[in-house]
């Protein structure tokens, strides 16, 4: 079900940035905000480490599978979450932010290829803030995480328009 969710949020995801100009890419909305450049860049680097640590556990030993972790803190947008990097502040271009999203999307694809939920079934991954979670589970992390940010850049948007 996620293998085809991430596929359509990361579509929606593009969707939101047709248009942009390279100033508004790059305009934080405040000081301490991201502009949506930054947004997208700290989204290509968590899909490529997120799906690292999915491909580092599945070529390891099994270890007996694990129980789903909850992830609804990322419809809950009151709770801010801080990332653990925060992504650089240095301009890009719709086709350098493009590139970095094919880039992390082709693990993820190489991922779905390479493996199904069955033959995950037995491992897990320990990720920095959700802990021992099903390595499977990474594709519904990936969308949640992916859909949250899509709302941050709409956010976003509207504040740069306003400023």
């Amino acid at each position: 079900m996620w293998e085809t969710k991430v596929i359509e949020i990361r579509k929606r995801l593009e969707e939101s940035l047709e248009g942009m100009s390279f100033e508004q890419l790059n305009k934080k909305p405040s000081k301490d905000e991201w502009s949506v450049a930054q947004i997208i860049l700290h989204l290509s680097g968590a899909e490529t480490r997120f799906i690292n640590l999915a491909l580092e556990a599945a070529q390891g030993q099994s270890d007996g599978g694990g129980e789903a972790v909850d992830l609804s803190v990322f419809k809950d947008k009151s709770k801010k979450l801080k990332a653990p990097i925060d992504p650089a502040e240095e301009p890009q271009t719709i086709e350098q932010l493009m590139d970095a999203l094919q880039t992390s999307r082709s693990l993820t694809e190489e991922f779905i290829k390479s493996y199904s939920e069955h033959d995950l079934a037995e491992k897990t991954m320990d990720h920095h803030r959700f802990g021992i979670m099903p390595v499977w589970q990474v594709l519904e992390l990936l969308g949640r995480h992916e859909a949250r940010h899509i709302d941050q850049i709409e956010e976003t948007k509207t504040k740069i328009s306003l400023n």
